[in-house]
């Protein structure tokens, strides 16, 4: 589907901002993007990849003549960014981000930006558990959730287009309010990384010889550096405290049951379980 933006910024030019921004130009060629950095040689490579059509690295310029602007960079510099954006932007402008938390950069955009630009939350669950613009995809957000969320009790005017910029690069959209999010994402997401994470953890003294593939799946995720996490789990600490505990008591049931010596009904709730995603798209 052709999306309506034709003048796009992305602010980081990354893994995500690369691949949305091929994934922008896949669907129209007629789509200009703009990249905004401050690393001339990942722009270079963006713009050699075909990302984006020009850059800039001149702090908060060239975002006049931009219908969308991009926050594609991690939530804590997406939160920096918000705080200075307002006074560069041009009338009608829409804002939104890529961050994998809702709650705290939506409030702060809500506070910060001004009258005449809007802002709506947004979060591609797509990904890969390696970084930089080299990795990037055009059909990464193939298939993949891509939550909105838009101003709670307000008319969003520009919120049809941004449904359509999702489809246009192949996402599914889904609209919650940034409570919902992270309270979702946090189960679906953020525990599955620091299970992979502590799983990792405690193998580290085993003898990685006689390992198979399912040991090699289940630590995909604990490829991903504590940088790209650290805002995330900063921004969500209350939700994902949450997952955790709920985990917890899984763990301490199948231990007991274990000890019991009865595992059968956990094994077949959990193939259950895994029949209803294995024909999905992995959100992670």
């Amino acid at each position: 589907m052709e999306q309506e933006f034709r003048k796009v910024g992305i602010v980081g030019v990354g893994l995500i901002g690369g691949s949305l921004g091929l994934a922008l130009k896949r669907g129209s060629s007629r789509t200009h993007i703009r990249g905004f950095g401050r690393d001339k040689a990942r722009l270079d490579i963006a713009l050699r990849m075909g990302a984006i059509d020009d850059y800039s690295i001149v702090a908060d310029a060239g975002y006049d003549d931009r219908e969308v602007v991009v926050l594609a960079t991690p939530v804590e510099h997406i939160l920096e960014t918000l705080e200075r954006l307002g006074g560069v932007l041009a009338p009608g402008t829409v804002v939104t981000d890529v961050g994998s938390t809702k709650r705290t950069i939506c409030e702060k955009a809500w506070a910060s930006l001004p009258a005449g630009t809007e802002f709506i939350g947004g979060h591609p669950v797509a990904g890969r558990e390696v970084t930089g613009v080299e990795n990037s995809r055009a059909n990464l957000f193939i298939g993949a959730p891509y939550v909105v969320c838009p101003r709670p009790g307000s008319d969003s005017p520009s919120l049809e287009k941004m449904l359509r910029l999702v489809e246009s690069i192949g996402a599914r959209s889904l609209m919650m309010t940034p409570q919902e999010h992270d309270l979702t994402i946090a189960w679906v997401s953020h525990l599955p990384q620091l299970v992979s994470t502590a799983l990792a953890n405690a193998v580290r003294n085993c003898d990685v010889g006689i390992a198979g593939g399912g040991l090699r799946d289940m630590l995909r995720l604990a490829g991903s550096r504590y940088s790209v996490w650290e805002s995330i789990l900063a921004t969500n600490r209350d939700m994902v405290d949450e997952a955790l505990a709920g985990f917890i008591r899984e763990l301490q049931a199948v231990r007991e049951r274990l000890a019991a010596g009865s595992l059968a009904e956990e094994f077949d709730t959990a193939i259950r379980i895994y029949d209803r995603f294995r024909s999905r798209r992995d959100p992670q």
